[in-house]
């Protein structure tokens, strides 16, 4: 799989830790080969993707769309898009760094994308723990 990190603001990002953490996901739950895009936007954006794709007129902090149901090197698997602002407020809110929370939230967007959902307690109980395996093979390493 390739994964594509694409910026639309100037806050930073952990690159390599993302990436780590995407290795290790890729190598656990086997998605297809194909194109993986993670793009870090603003509020502003963020609230309009909401309103378009889920019909909510506010921010959320992370969005995963499916794309491609093919495999292929020119298939593109999924997108996944994280308000870096709400990432940050959330961090400070929950008392942690910026970049944990946004591998949380990079984490929480490619299960999603694999197929994990957190709607039911069943299936929250399965995504919590996947999300919790790979987290913390990457930031006990920090």
């Amino acid at each position: 799989m390739k994964f594509t990190l694409i910026k639309e603001t100037k806050i930073p990002v952990p690159r390599r830790r993302i990436m780590k953490l995407f290795d290790l996901i890729e190598k656990g739950e086997k998605p297809p080969d194909s194109i993986l895009n993670i793009v870090f936007i603003g509020d502003r954006r963020m609230k309009s993707l909401n309103q378009k794709y889920r019909g909510i007129l506010k921010t959320t902090d992370v969005l995963s769309f499916n794309i491609d149901d093919t495999a292929g090197k020119e298939s593109i698997f999924g997108e996944i898009y994280i308000s870096l602002e709400t990432a940050i407020r959330y961090a400070r809110a929950d008392e942690i760094g910026a970049d944990e929370m946004i591998l949380r939230l990079c984490c929480h967007g490619f299960l999603h994308l694999l197929g994990y959902d957190h709607q039911k307690p069943k299936g929250r109980e399965r995504m919590e723990s996947r999300e919790e395996y790979y987290l913390s093979r990457i930031i006990r390493r920090w």
